[in-house]
């Protein structure tokens, strides 16, 4: 077997490109769901379901979603009680699964592992979540769960901001593409038709799709692909009385997303902590582009010419100056408006066009260069940023 480059090792990592991102928010936000709901849960407990699970592990021992969510579980073991599980439908990647989580389950955590389909199991995981704050994470390769079957979920008992419930999930942009191509040439009679019509709980998508392809400010799949994850996500956020966020994630910078992350929560605290998980995160995937960069052949052209080692550190810095601008423009602009605001409170608007790029630290910053200036005062003080409250300053 050939070994290095030349055995296609490159291309390996740059083909989960993508995974390092969605695993990269995984390590840093659901740490911070099971330690903030948690704290407010009888006797520290929680639920969490991966409901397409894979092997768990990586041939090479990666970790993948499944040990990642079993490795945040076990740091908590001494303050939490968190029940996991993990369903499987294929039975070849059930078996490696279930190896993976015998293994944490030996060291005391309350997890199982379950094959077949995520619906099969969904009114059981949800019945053993009753009181308690539930996370779910659907990574599916293809079509996800029903839009039907979702919103029933998140709605009903679920439907209060306490207990608390959350979704991060996988909405396909090649499914999306390839359904909207067959639409655009009239293939109505397509098997991915009334897929996307079950995922997006009717045939919304169509119009949205073609509409998107057919203007002028469209004309790309690409579009298409875009329109119709932020409307799937605008709909069962209103639908379940949710905040969506979505994240476009591609393989390669410039390239057409692969998939979009879907997050939905009730709490402003959520979208605060994961703006700042997906900037980290955000970070990390360019730092694994960049080590791929590094390890291009001599001569080959990087993101802003010839590859530089240094190429993703100054795209990482030349982010966070762009999302300290904008969350300067926006803080003064919401407490011109509101006046005085406790920053957690408005945390979309306050990261605004930043929010997936940027972190904590340029919240920080713009805080900093308001106070400094004499336009910005703090109101109530508090250790986490998050919850200061500041004003305007009194002409």
């Amino acid at each position: 077997m050939a070994t290095g480059t030349s055995g296609g090792l490159l291309e390996n990592r740059d083909r989960h490109a993508q995974s390092i991102f969605k695993h990269a928010i995984l390590r840093q936000y659901l740490p911070r769901f099971i330690a903030m709901p948690g704290s407010t849960a009888t006797g520290g407990k929680l639920v969490v379901l991966d409901g397409f699970a894979g092997r768990g592990r990586y041939p090479d021992g990666t970790p993948a979603s499944a040990e990642l969510i079993l490795r945040a579980i076990r740091s908590f073991s001494n303050s939490r009680d968190v029940s996991s599980v993990f369903v499987e439908r294929e039975q070849e990647n059930y078996v490696e699964l279930k190896v993976v989580v015998d293994e944490y389950v030996k060291q005391g955590l309350r997890a199982r592992s379950c094959p077949g389909n995520v619906e099969d199991h969904l009114d059981v995981v949800v019945q053993q979540a009753t009181g308690l704050p539930l996370f779910l994470f659907l990574d599916p390769c293809g079509a996800g769960l029903p839009y039907v079957r979702l919103r029933d979920l998140l709605c009903g008992p679920r439907q209060g901001r306490r207990p608390q419930t959350e979704v991060l999930l996988n909405f396909s942009a090649h499914l999306t593409r390839r359904a909207t191509g067959a639409l655009n040439k009239g293939m109505l009679d397509e098997s991915i038709i009334p897929r996307m019509d079950t995922t997006c709980g009717g045939t919304w998508w169509r119009e949205t799709a073609l509409g998107t392809l057919r203007s002028p400010q469209g004309k790309t799949f690409e579009a298409a692909a875009h329109a119709v994850a932020q409307e799937y996500a605008e709909r069962i956020a209103r639908h379940t009385s949710m905040t969506p966020v979505v994240i476009p994630v591609s393989r390669r910078l410039g390239q057409q997303p692969i998939y979009h992350l879907v997050f939905l929560t009730r709490s402003p605290v959520g979208l605060w902590e994961f703006a700042d998980a997906v900037g980290r995160a955000r970070r990390a995937y360019l730092e694994h582009l960049g080590a791929l960069d590094s390890d291009s052949v001599p001569g080959q052209q990087g993101l802003f010419g010839e590859a530089e080692d240094n190429d993703m550190e100054w795209l990482i810095k030349q982010e966070h100056d762009e999302a300290v601008r904008i969350i300067t423009a926006n803080l003064r602009a919401l407490t011109r408006r509101c006046g005085d605001i406790k920053l957690v409170e408005h945390a979309r608007d306050l990261f605004g066009e930043a929010y997936g790029f940027a972190i904590e630290p340029a919240v920080t910053q713009a805080v900093r260069s308001l106070r400094a200036t004499g336009e910005l005062v703090l109101k109530t003080n508090d250790k986490k940023r998050r919850n200061q409250v500041f004003g305007p300053a009194t002409p």
